[in-house]
């Protein structure tokens, strides 16, 4: 296994520090043992240590950090109260990521005496304690302002490095050590998308170029989302060779460890709400004197990284007071008018913030609740496609069941994910992937594993979150009182399955149950369960697109009862199944001011008319941008609504009071001064807070009263002693009256039968212009709403195109991968013609041979008959000789 750094601790506490050491040898593997008590006392207990000589900035390290103390080996996590934090302003309180102690839910507490590190059952509980123990060290977080630093990091896959080798990377911020990837073999450069990468999040990856230039390609995968850090200046990924533990070290010298090379981030690219992708060249490390050309990586070695480095300040809570009351109010309105402006990556991004604000202020299961009947309202008679589309509704479902579900979906699927990366049997059941002596077996295993998984989910874990009962509960109802109960079954399917269990299945790294990516024969065997499990969710057996599934269809029909009893048990509000709440602890605050940083985002860049269409929203922004300094990011408010109207408060007992609810009063009318000029009418503006007018149907006839004497005798006659007279100017606009006008003293009745005369004319005339500009009114309101309906059809016509191009794009890499694959078969037949035309040839020079050497038999038959008839001759010839040679003998 890898190199483990050093561990310091103090008071039960771990600090990390850069400097390499060796697990002692016969160490056993880690995780084990379990917990963080005996996983410190194998890093203590080693005598077989390394002295480090990597080159690594320690000046963020306290002395203790860097020396180390044994103090204490383990601290319970109950003993966390005794902790006196009031007293120590430094102290900092952290989660540490589970790569580094091999242990989930860990946090550290450091100040400038102590760390102490502290593991959790749950994810939940440790941000509880997390935020228990940062109020006890600032009884007054919320009331201060603060700034929060945050690292999204993909460690994607690397290239041209040495082959036959394992390696990792490790992760450090300012020389310390924050996360690390696991160990992974080099293979041969693969193709892979950008999905199976990063989850569909974030941007598109470049390409994947390492294998042109003909190294080997490395493949991680892996994301780290490392909040609460401190200020941050460097951000560094190492990259080390997994050595093998087995291997002997001949000198002190071989057995130091040193990073292969090195990679920095520069803050200043990777900064912002958006990902930035790129391959970055590794920078080799050269210890001094000892390296050799096996151990140095070549020119073209890279990283490919995707990162994003976010700096947030955060106001005092009471900053927030208005913006959150709006959010609590408003929040479907505001959604449904910015969901059509809004694209996939922004719904992603505005739905997982507005789900941790409202379940930090007890509003998130209405919010859920509002969307799910929203949804199925839109779709209507569509429900096949509840959940499927990128909706905000679908946005925040699987943002919520994330963040109340996580420890459910450990309950339920962690021991099975981890059997299966720790090596399980070979699911594949395609013909054309396996052997046909293997299909059996690869069957029967499939079966065997899609068993456990349903088993595993229909049981039902006590752990079941309490609040998706009740909105499933609360969606079925509403589906029955309209009449459409399956429709409410296929929203729980949909959600809890398309949206969460299945995509935790297919991709357990995403979704926190485990951190590597999953080897090749892992991947097919989770991809096989997620579509049996899909298809058991959705009732549906498998058609003739996957004919080598078809033996599975059997297995769907024996286990739908099972599945149909689930369903009406997660969705029965009545339900004696005992289930968990959320424990876990939102930071209202920080989720605010991660909601408003988006929402000036998005809205900075609209039209004024779209910005205008979201008053107060805008204004409510600014007012908080206000705090956040000058150079903050501030939405261009129209003149109309950039300043907020007066609020409106009435007197006490107004309604005793009818002149100040509907006044008939007019000042009177200077007959002389105004004989033969234009009666000019201005409308009144009315605000916000006053009643609506009554319809002109309602309206009582408007009495006017006017004096032929000139104001001068008026006064004379009621105010003699009063001396200069009251002089009173004629008013420029007429006010408009509802109601009998009551007595004024300093007017002199006339009854007169001429001016009613002109009164009732000049009511009349009104009544007319008041009908038009009634009317001229109701015509700019629904020339207002048309336009505002095209504007959104415009809206959705370009989000369908969008949409269109972006499948069209998918569609055609498919098509262009499916054209590189029938290329590759292609060049593989015709390489398969010409080694069988060539072992043709062969053939017939082998036939040829043969013939030849049949031949050659042949004469050697005929030579050695040849020979033994020579032989015979030779022997007679030899007979005759020696009877002559006798005979001659004799005779002499």
């Amino acid at each position: 296994s890898m190199g483990f750094r050093r561990w310091i601790v103090c008071g039960g506490a771990l600090e990390l520090n850069p400097d390499p050491v060796v697990p002692q040898s016969g160490t056993k593997i880690k995780g084990q043992d379990g917990g963080v008590k005996n996983l410190i006392k194998r890093r203590l207990q080693g005598d077989d240590k390394r002295k480090s000589s990597t080159q690594l900035n320690t000046a963020g390290l306290s002395v203790a950090g860097r020396y180390g103390s044994r103090e204490s080996l383990s601290i319970p996590v109950s003993a966390a109260k005794s902790l006196d934090l009031s007293t120590d302003q430094t102290t900092v309180i952290r989660p540490v990521h589970s790569s580094i102690l091999g242990e989930k839910y860990c946090f550290q507490v450091i100040n400038s005496e102590n760390n102490h590190c502290f593991g959790c059952s749950s994810a939940a509980e440790r941000d509880r304690w997390i935020e228990d123990l940062r109020r006890a060290a600032h009884p007054n977080k919320d009331n201060c302002e603060r700034t929060e630093y945050s690292l999204s990091l993909w460690v994607n896959e690397a290239k041209d490095l040495p082959p036959k080798k394992r390696y990792y990377c490790e992760v450090h911020l300012d020389g310390t050590l924050f996360a690390r990837t696991s160990s992974r073999a080099v293979g041969k450069s693969v193709q892979r998308s950008s999905q199976a990468v990063d989850g569909g999040s974030g941007a598109a990856g470049t390409g994947h170029g390492g294998g042109a230039s003909g190294g080997c390609q490395l493949f991680w995968g892996e994301f780290f989302e490392l909040d609460n850090l401190p200020p941050v200046n460097q951000i560094t990924l190492h990259l080390f060779r997994d050595e093998d533990p087995k291997k002997k070290h001949h000198s002190k010298d071989d057995s130091i460890q040193h990073p292969l090379g090195s990679v920095a981030l520069n803050l200043a690219e990777i900064k912002g709400r958006a990902y930035q992708e790129k391959w970055y060249p590794i920078v080799p490390y050269k210890p001094p004197g000892t390296s050799t050309a096996k151990d140095q990586i070549g020119p073209q070695a890279s990283l490919r990284v995707k990162s994003k480095f976010k700096i947030l300040k955060i106001l005092p809570i009471e900053r927030y007071k208005e913006f959150a009351e709006y959010i609590t109010v408003n929040y479907v309105d505001m959604c449904s008018s910015l969901e059509p402006l809004l694209n996939v990556r922004e719904k992603e991004e505005l739905a997982g913030a507005l789900v941790h604000v409202l379940q930090s202020i007890g509003k998130a299961k209405e919010f859920l609740i509002d969307l799910g009947s929203a949804e199925v309202q839109r779709l209507g008679e569509n429900e096949a496609l509840i959940f499927r589309e990128n909706t905000l509704a679908t946005k925040a479902i699987d943002e919520y069941m994330k963040l109340v579900g996580q420890k459910y979906l450990i309950d339920t699927l962690g021991d099975f994910i981890a059997r299966l990366y720790s090596g399980g049997e070979s699911c594949e059941v395609d013909p054309q992937k396996c052997s046909v002596s293997d299909l059996p077996i690869n069957q029967r295993h499939l079966k065997e594993t899609c068993a456990d998984v349903v088993k595993r989910i229909t049981d039902m874990q006590d752990s079941f979150p309490a609040e998706l009962n009740e909105i499933f509960s609360s969606w079925v109802s509403d589906c029955e009182d309209r009449g459409q109960t399956d429709i409410g079954h296929r929203l729980i399917s949909a959600s809890l399955f398309l949206r969460f269990l299945c995509p935790a299945t297919l991709s357990p790294s995403l979704f926190g149950l485990t951190q590597a990516y999953p080897e090749p024969n892992t991947l097919r065997t989770l991809t096989l369960t997620a579509k049996v499990i899909q298809n058991l969710a959705n009732f549906t057996l498998f058609g003739e697109k996957e004919e080598y599934m078809f033996f599975m269809n059997e297995f769907l029909e024996q286990h739908w009862e099972p599945m149909k009893g689930f369903l009406q048990k997660v969705s029965d509000p009545d339900s004696e199944i005992a289930m968990a709440r959320f424990d876990g602890y939102v930071d209202l605050p920080l989720r605010l001011a991660v909601l408003h940083n988006l929402l000036v985002d998005i809205i900075y860049v609209m039209k004024q008319d779209q910005i205008d269409n979201l008053h107060p929203l805008p204004s409510i922004l600014n007012q908080i941008t206000e705090f956040l300094g000058q150079e903050a990011q501030r939405i261009p408010v129209s003149s109309v609504h950039g300043t907020p109207k007066p609020t409106y408060l009435p007197p006490k007992d107004l309604p005793k009071y009818s002149p100040l609810q509907n006044s008939m009063q007019q000042l009177p009318i200077d007959s002389k001064s105004n004989q033969g000029k234009e009666r000019q009418r201005k409308q009144v503006q009315r605000a916000f807070s006053v009643p609506n007018r009554p319809s002109r149907h309602q309206r009582q006839p408007v009495k006017r009263q006017t004096s032929k004497e000139e104001l001068p005798t008026q006064c004379q006659d009621y105010n003699q002693d009063q001396d200069p007279c009251l002089e009173i100017s004629s008013p420029s606009n007429a006010i408009k009256s509802k109601a009998p006008a009551a007595k004024v003293l300093w007017i002199k009745q006339n009854n007169s039968n001429e001016p009613y005369q002109k009164i009732r004319q000049e009511q009349e005339e009104t009544s007319t212009l008041d009908r038009h500009a009634q009317e001229l009114g109701e015509l700019r309101l629904g020339v207002e709403q048309v336009t505002e309906r095209e504007l959104e059809m415009a809206k959705r016509l370009e989000d369908f195109i969008v949409l269109t191009q972006e499948q069209n794009t998918q569609l055609q890499a498919e098509v262009q991968e499916l054209r590189n694959l029938l290329a590759i078969r292609e060049e593989q037949l015709a390489s398969a013609t010409f080694r069988l035309g060539v072992i043709e040839e062969e053939r017939e020079e082998d036939e040829r041979k043969l013939n030849v050497a049949v031949a050659a038999v042949e004469r050697m038959n005929v030579l050695e008959e040849q020979f033994a008839g020579l032989l015979k001759d030779v022997h007679q010839l030899y007979a005759v000789n020696a009877d002559g040679m006798r005979k001659t003998y004799i005779n002499t």
